[in-house]
């Protein structure tokens, strides 16, 4: 009968209460006076040894964690708040933390090599995401949408999410339904309490201004970096995040089918795949005009494929730029196919050549001499005028920090004369 009359009382609140009032909370401020509770992760930092970056904690109030210093009850842990010292066996001090999300990414367990927050950070700012809060007034325009192929460790996945979350009205507020008695799911004329909050999570999806479609083609990685979507800052951002197991040409034709429509519904795409140049073609269909395009790959030569396939296949992609993420050199490459023309043969391209020799007594300008070598490239490719080359250089005095390369092409309308990679 209890169950019953809660059930009743879900049903009406959920009805009368429509999704975009329920309060948005923030959630930095909320964990400066918040306790920990039972389920929370926390990161155990060493009082002493500030060198250490911590130890990540999910907490279970029946459980120990074990340091090189003793261990500690998560039981003493419960209840304290960010900042305030525990205690272990041994006597050791340890501060609790609520992990950033850098720190978090840093230190969950992993299948796969992550994207590290250094890179991300940079890479979410590339694609330049700006969403604005759910209004009412101008949600009749189409959704941002963004496709993320290769979520490996949902490291990239979590800080898109951030970056979009505020446009996603706050998830609605679901009342418990089991007592520390009554611990089974009541059902009642074939549906039952979580099954009113599954549907009810299913409506709030549909009200979504902005989405993160993950994708990955190990369902053993996809499911990992769910849970890891899902343990941080209980799940915040986890509502924003769509997870699919597959390809992507085949993920794309299965939207096509349930949109029931041949037009670009995708704001962004961000390949980190190997052989990322085989699916520029599927993509390009679905991705607004002047989205953008992102290929995240460890070797310049594979984004040097990319914009060979987009010039030999006339693709509707603009190059934006090739960003070299290092931990120490950050830079700008320069990424462009070129073509040899009668001119650069002539006496005074070759005059300025041997004007930037190293047998010249005058110091060589560095533009100049770039261009000679340039210049020699295409000498030698004279003599036949249908033969192209890829210049690829890193661009001097432009740097950015991380580790591999990514390339941004902008969408650009499909034409006769559209713009070669």
């Amino acid at each position: 009968m209890r169950n019953s009359r809660i059930l009743t009382l879900t049903r009406a609140a959920l009805a009368k209460t429509p999704l975009s009032s329920s309060v948005r909370h923030f959630a930095t401020c909320r964990s400066r006076r918040r306790a920990f509770q039972e389920g929370d992760v926390v990161l155990l930092k060493d009082r002493k040894n500030t060198y250490h970056e911590g130890t990540l904690v999910k907490l279970h109030a029946s459980k120990n964690v074990q340091t090189h210093r003793g261990s500690i009850p998560h039981a003493h842990v419960i209840g304290k708040e960010p900042r305030q010292l525990v205690q272990s066996s041994k006597g050791a001090s340890y501060r609790i933390h609520e992990p950033t999300l850098a720190e978090y990414v840093r230190l969950t367990p992993r299948l796969v090599t992550p994207i590290y927050p250094s890179d991300t950070n940079i890479i979410v700012s590339l694609l330049d995401i700006h969403v604005d809060r759910p209004s009412g007034a101008s949600d009749d325009g189409p959704p941002l949408e963004i496709l993320e192929a290769g979520t490996g460790h949902g490291a990239l996945t979590l800080h898109l999410a951030r970056a979009i979350h505020a446009g996603n009205p706050p998830l609605p507020n679901f009342p418990s339904y089991t007592s520390s008695e009554e611990k089974e799911d009541p059902v009642y004329g074939g549906e039952s309490l979580s099954d009113l909050r599954s549907s009810s999570l299913e409506l709030w999806k549909q009200s979504r201004r902005a989405i993160i479609y993950t994708l990955d083609i190990s369902s053993k990685h996809s499911a990992h970096a769910k849970k890891i979507v899902e343990g941080f800052r209980g799940g915040m951002y986890a509502g924003d995040i769509d997870f699919h197991v597959g390809d992507v040409s085949h993920w794309i034709a299965h939207e096509k089918v349930l949109r029931k429509t041949e037009e670009p519904f995708l704001s962004h795409v961000f390949l980190d795949m190997p052989n990322a140049d085989q699916q520029l073609a599927n993509v390009a269909p679905v991705l607004h005009v002047n989205g953008l395009l992102a290929v995240f790959n460890p070797s310049i030569t594979q984004i040097v494929e990319c914009v060979e396939t987009i010039r030999k296949h006339k693709m509707p992609y603009l190059l934006d730029q090739v960003v070299e993420l290092g931990a120490s050199t950050i830079r700008e490459w320069d990424v462009r196919a070129v073509k040899p023309r009668a001119t650069l043969g002539k006496p005074e391209v070759r005059a300025l050549a041997e004007a930037q020799s190293p047998t010249s007594e005058a110091p060589i300008d560095p533009i100049k001499g770039q261009e000679a070598r340039d210049n020699e490239l295409a000498e030698d490719l004279a003599k036949d005028d249908e033969k192209w080359a890829m210049v690829c250089r890193p661009k001097v005095g432009q740097q950015v920090v991380g580790g591999g390369f990514l390339g941004l092409w902008r969408r650009m309308e499909k034409s006769a004369s559209t713009p070669e990679g």
